[in-house]
């Protein structure tokens, strides 16, 4: 059951990153990874989904977030 929730969440996720993408919304992403929790806000320059990551531009630069990281999308 935890599989498909988990299914279920990354297919939402996908289609909001598609849909960011393809509208040049600026989104703000809840990321988790060694660093710690941090919230990056930004527009969505790229999904690479053979490698399952995104290019972020924000502010500070430019990131390529891993899918896995991602917890939130806002």
């Amino acid at each position: 059951m935890e599989e498909i929730k988990f299914v279920r969440k990354n297919k939402r996720l996908a289609i909001a990153l598609a849909e960011a993408l393809q509208d040049g919304k600026f989104v703000t992403l809840k990321v988790y990874d060694e660093k710690g929790d941090q919230q990056i806000t930004g527009l969505i320059t790229k999904i690479n989904q053979e490698l399952r990551r995104v290019k972020l531009s924000h502010e500070e630069g430019i990131d390529w977030i891993p899918l896995d990281e991602i917890q939130i999308l806002s």
